[in-house]
């Protein structure tokens, strides 16, 4: 009983200034600031005073909140990071904006959106429509009875800044995973029936757009060129021929070369490959390019995909070594190779040590004599294909294709067969057009204001034929005068 009561009187309130308290061992004077504190808070000083004095217990009691709030951070939290330059950023900002969340956040970063939903059509609304995104700021949320912190920041990159953003959770980082996974599924829903397009800013890849699939019915070339090629394409990407490829140890990879005159269908033909094989595509401009951003491009590419190298020849890299600027016209320059990509880099992110496997790799120029032997040798172009000027057959489906009616198949267009009216005025049309002489996209541009009348494509195709005949020998004459 003399214990408890001795106890008992070294815990009186009036005794604290005499006793140490166990929180001194943390926060060294902390009974007495307590016992200051509890007389000022008790009458005994003047309101003046007694604000002073919180002031000053507040400054004092600064560091170690910060403490507690570093430790509780460190600790107690999990952080997961997005980087501008990766899809899922897209992914991330795609899921918020969907939910209305960026209209949490108080600092918002306000553009003029320059992509529009055609099903909106076009009207005073939609004219300069703007689009709000979180900006340096940050704002909580909750996601499965969960309360996240969705952060924003202006990181320092080399030459520039960009975004960076930052999800964070009390506890494990289970839940931020379970966000990201389903931030991946909505992204991938609204892709569906699309192709996206990435380009690059210096050696990281960029989402440029997502565009609606293609179909390579609607791309016009000759039938013996297509269907040889979308059948090479489909059995590299078959899963058994995958297989075969690792058992003998060959690198999983293929190369194409589509060449011809411009206007061809070279590159959408390249669009409609990804589109029809369910893949995204991944366009290097080498003119503004040089071997070590080549290097890191083809070092980030993803697996299974379509790389486009287009016009090839234009930067020199790639040109022979027996050609020389006298080739060169205004389709397709040879520029000097003493900047940007060299054909032995080229060469080695085609297929040097550390090239990419599971890509197909496409190539585009409107003058493969140009090419170096070194860059067009089986195993690096696998297999080449000549895109035509329109024959009479071309000529003929390009006017099926104007003026056919299109049928809906999910969000993709298709044709129907072309009743007797259209085939009629087809044959008509594709006799009136001479053989190889016109590309596939000259005869489009003059279908296209004739869209809703055929009769008048077709009466006028004539004329046209004449004028585009005249334009062309008026521009090859001025192409000789500068010689």
């Amino acid at each position: 009983m003399a214990l408890l009561s001795s106890l008992n009187q070294s815990f009186t309130p009036g005794s604290l200034s005499q006793h140490m308290s166990v929180f001194d061992f943390f926060i060294p004077g902390f009974t007495n600031i307590t016992n200051t504190a509890s007389q000022a808070l008790g009458g005994n000083w003047t309101g003046y005073t007694q604000l002073m004095c919180l002031f000053a217990l507040a400054a004092f009691l600064k560091p170690y909140v910060l403490q507690l709030k570093y430790w509780f951070v460190d600790y107690c939290t999990s952080t997961i990071y997005i980087k501008p330059s990766d899809e899922t950023y897209h992914m991330v900002q795609t899921w918020i904006s969907s939910r209305g969340l960026d209209d949490t956040a108080r600092s918002i970063l306000a553009k003029v959106r320059t992509k529009r939903n055609p099903a909106q059509g076009y009207s005073d609304s939609t004219k300069k429509a703007l689009w709000y995104a979180p900006w340096e700021g940050s704002f909580v949320f909750w996601y499965k009875n969960n309360l996240l912190y969705y952060k924003t920041v202006l990181v320092d990159n080399g030459f520039h800044k960009e975004e960076q953003i930052s999800v964070t959770c009390i506890g494990r980082s289970r839940v931020l995973k379970d966000l990201l996974g389903d931030c991946r599924l909505e992204y991938l829903n609204d892709l569906k029936n699309k192709t996206t397009i990435h380009g690059h800013r210096d050696d990281h890849w960029r989402k440029e757009k997502a565009v609606v699939a293609r179909p390579l019915s609607t791309v016009i070339v000759d039938a013996k060129q297509k269907e040889p090629l979308i059948k090479d394409i489909r059995d590299f990407l078959n899963p058994d021929t995958r297989r075969w490829y690792t058992e003998h140890s060959i690198p999983y990879k293929r190369g194409y070369l589509l060449h011809g005159p411009p206007g061809t269908g070279k590159s959408s033909f390249s669009l409609s490959i990804a589109g029809e094989l369910d893949m995204d595509i991944y366009v290097v401009s080498i003119p503004g390019a040089n071997d070590q951003m080549l290097k890191s491009l083809f070092a980030g590419l993803p697996d299974r995909c379509v790389v486009l190298l287009e016009d090839i020849d234009a930067a020199g890299a790639a040109c022979s070594r027996d050609s020389n600027s006298e080739d060169s016209d205004s389709d397709g320059d040879a520029r000097s190779p003493k900047r940007g990509v060299t054909l032995s880099g080229l060469l080695n992110v085609l297929d040097g040590v550390a090239s990419q496997e599971d890509r197909v790799l496409v190539m585009t120029t409107n003058h493969p004599q140009r090419l170096d032997p070194a860059l067009t040798r089986p195993g690096r172009i696998d297999r080449e294909v000549e895109f035509q000027l329109a024959n009479r057959g071309i000529a003929k489906n390009i006017f099926h294709f104007m003026f056919g009616q299109p049928e809906k198949i999910g969000q993709v267009s298709r044709l129907k067969e072309c009743d007797g009216d259209v085939e009629r005025q087809a044959d008509e049309f594709a006799a009136k057009v001479p053989e190889s002489e016109f590309s596939p996209a000259e005869i489009m541009s003059y279908l296209l204001p004739h869209r809703s009348c055929p009769a008048t494509a077709v009466q006028h195709c004539g004329r046209w034929v004449d004028d585009l005949r005249k334009e062309k020998q008026a521009k090859k004459s001025r192409l000789e005068g500068w010689d």
